[in-house]
């Protein structure tokens, strides 16, 4: 299952990320950056095992044009990006629906930055190591860099934490997600892992009502086997019909955390053709996608 899932969406994300006004915070107290955040996930480099080429852990991709490497420094491993002469840089591209990233960052001088605007310069006078950025809209990328002086330091990054913005009291909003080449709904038969278009009816099928079962995979909640009361999933036809699709399992994907999997039954009730799905999780309601039903 999870390869089909990485084959469908890529390294870099690809849901239909909700769009609205920039309002960055920054934090330099790591109590505060949680407070203003939930679901999050921490990536320590403790059990990270990494000698060469591409490191991807939890789903996060990290690129360095100068190389990096895991070390042992203060007591804990931490990964440490190399510099050539005056540069040093590494990106982290974090998973969708990420509104809430931060990191322990170790050297100084560096800038620590993401893609929607919103920047530290870190300098020997900073009481704290820690960075944190939340945000109204998606954030695709952390950035750790710095282009002078010669010769720049090498970045040392520990504790990379992400999420997504807290509101008040409220729960996360679920982010359906959706594939880069078509920007349909991301879904899989539970049994073949075939990706669209699907029957209500399936010989491949280990329940004896021969219906076909999906897998939807939404990100911005964590969600357990216990959490399968709590959602529900609806499908809006061409004609604004609304189709109940029955929940029947909640779970994490493994080896990615911040990644959810609803597994849905196609009812008889349900007509062919063309529709708009949505998850709702705890009474918040994702984004809409289209899914193909024959």
């Amino acid at each position: 299952m999870l390869n089909s899932v990485l084959k469908l969406f890529g390294l870099g994300g690809v849901l239909v990320m909700l769009c609205c006004a920039a309002n960055g915070a920054v934090f330099r107290d790591r109590a505060a950056f949680n407070a203003a955040s939930q679901n999050l996930h921490i990536i320590d480099f403790e059990s990270v095992v990494y000698t060469e080429g591409v490191l991807e852990v939890d789903g996060l991709l990290f690129q360095s044009p100068v190389g990096m490497r895991i070390d042992t420094q203060q007591g804990g491993k931490v990964l440490v990006v190399n510099s050539v002469g005056e540069f040093t840089q590494v990106t982290i591209l974090l998973p969708p629906g990420t509104t809430a990233v931060g990191c322990d960052q170790f050297t100084t001088p560096m800038i620590v930055s993401i893609d929607t605007g919103e920047s530290v310069m870190m300098d020997q006078s900073n009481t704290s190591t820690f960075v944190g950025f939340v945000t109204d809209q998606p954030i695709q990328r952390l950035i750790v860099s710095l282009d002078f002086p010669e010769p720049t330091p090498s970045a040392i990054v520990d504790n990379i934490t992400y999420g997504q913005r807290r509101a008040g009291n409220e729960p996360p909003v679920p982010q359906l997600l959706t594939t880069t080449d078509t920007g349909r709904v991301l879904a899989l038969d539970s049994v073949t892992n075939e990706s669209e278009p699907f029957h209500i009816l399936s010989t491949h099928n280990f329940a004896t009502d021969g219906h076909t079962r999906i897998s939807l995979f939404v990100a911005g909640v964590a969600l357990e086997p216990a959490d399968a009361a709590f959602v529900t999933v609806q499908a809006e036809d061409t004609q604004q019909h609304i189709f109940d699709l029955p929940v029947e399992a909640t779970a994490r994907v493994k080896n990615l955390s911040w990644l959810s999997q609803v597994t849905i039954r196609l009812p008889n009730t349900l007509a062919t053709g063309n529709f708009n799905v949505t998850v709702t999780v705890r009474g918040k309601v994702s984004n809409k996608a289209p899914l193909r039903i024959e």
